[in-house]
């Protein structure tokens, strides 16, 4: 069994995911989601429901390092808030669990997966499925940031590990 890395795609209302399991210098798919919450829930059932998740996910994978997409509030303040209260249920959550993270800006995210920082979203989903080696009928397009956030997250994790070794 490899190492397995995670993407989060942080939401209030939708949260992406993806796993990703690398064994030597291969990655391969291992799991892709998105937990969706409504908002005719409860704000504190609301926040319940990711924390739950998470618990799950942790319980059923062991994760060697996570990408957390950098959030970047530009109108909505409301949003904005929800969104960061989101966000602090998967930093607790990583932190509780002793799982090291990156965050990734979705412009460093893109141009590690497609190589520019501007590819569209259809782009995105292509090179990130070309990349883990998946059937092209697999349906990623919700869970393709997550995916391509873990991919990220492997990268980011090769670098440490580099670092680590040349202080030595």
């Amino acid at each position: 069994m490899g190492l397995k890395f995670l993407g989060l795609d942080p939401g209030y209302a939708r949260m992406g995911y993806g796993i990703i399991e690398v064994e030597g210098n291969r990655a391969g798919f291992c799991d892709a989601g998105v937990v969706e919450t409504s908002p005719k829930q409860a704000e504190g059932h609301r926040l319940a429901i990711l924390q739950d998740f998470m618990r799950t996910l942790f319980a059923k994978h062991e994760i060697e390092h996570a990408g957390l997409e950098q959030v970047f509030l530009r109108r909505d303040l409301t949003t904005g808030i929800k969104l960061s209260e989101a966000r602090g249920v998967i930093l607790m959550n990583l932190y509780l669990a002793k799982i090291p993270y990156s965050e990734i800006s979705p412009t460093s995210m893109k141009k590690s997966i497609a190589g520019s920082g501007t590819a569209q979203k259809k782009t995105l989903q292509l090179m990130t499925a070309k990349l883990l080696n998946l059937p092209a009928q697999m349906k990623i397009d919700d869970a393709a940031d997550g995916l391509g956030l873990a991919f990220c997250a492997w990268l980011r994790w090769q670098a440490l590990q580099l670092k680590r070794r040349t202080q030595r």
